[in-house]
């Protein structure tokens, strides 16, 4: 952690994204983004983009990757947590760095879709839109699509996520990492845009309740 990374901070905006419902927001290089879980177990969808160039978006499964892999033997992180956020090939530059993280087992990958709705057809989910519509609503009015979006994108904040030791190795969902008052902060290296949800799905992933997750904006 560097000296800029423990000085003192002021929060110069906060809000709360309701329950099942998305915003987009810019934050600024060198400004800090927390992420609380003010209400209690909560998982948060959230995607990095330029805000220059939106072709160039955090790659979440593929930082996972590069925190992992170090010359030096030093691991930043892996299928848990990571300190590095890389934008995906052929940029692969560093778009932010986690420098709190109360919780530490978060999962790197997608968001609930409408064909996880469709294969999973018991699950519930609030105003029946699942996060990547919530994701095209909140990016429209900044031109982005979701033919636009990294699939593999999303930092998927407090969701932990283990895998079976057979033959498939398939996925085995928990209830949320946190706990009411835990949070995240990411340190912004580039002006960026943020887009992010309070997942919408009534399961374990939500721990059957889901609940507002707290954004504040430190510089």
């Amino acid at each position: 952690m560097t000296a800029d990374d423990k000085r003192a901070r002021e929060v110069v905006e906060d809000f709360v994204i309701p329950k099942g419902s998305a915003k987009a927001f810019f934050l600024q290089k060198g400004q800090v983004l927390r992420i609380t879980a003010h209400e209690g177990k909560q998982v948060a969808d959230v995607k990095f983009i330029n805000a220059h160039d939106h072709r160039e978006q955090v790659c979440a499964w593929w930082s996972s990757c590069l925190n992992s892999e170090r010359p030096s033997g030093e691991i930043l992180g892996g299928a848990k947590r990571v300190k590095e956020l890389y934008s995906k090939p052929p940029w692969e530059r560093v778009m932010l760095r986690v420098i709190d993280d109360k919780v530490g087992d978060h999962l790197f990958n997608g968001s609930c879709s409408p064909k996880v709705r469709e294969l999973m057809p018991g699950d519930e989910y609030l105003g029946n839109k699942t996060c990547v519509e919530l994701f095209a609503e909140c990016l429209e009015p900044h031109g982005i699509g979701l033919e636009d979006l990294e699939g593999s994108g999303t930092f998927n904040v407090f969701m932990p996520v283990r895998f079976k030791d057979d033959d498939d190795g398939a996925w085995v969902f928990f209830p949320p990492s946190c706990e009411k008052g835990d949070y995240i902060e990411f340190l912004a290296e580039m002006d960026i845009l943020v887009a992010a949800t309070s997942c919408p799905q009534v399961n374990v992933i939500n721990d059957y309740d889901p609940k507002a997750m707290k954004y504040e904006i430190l510089a």
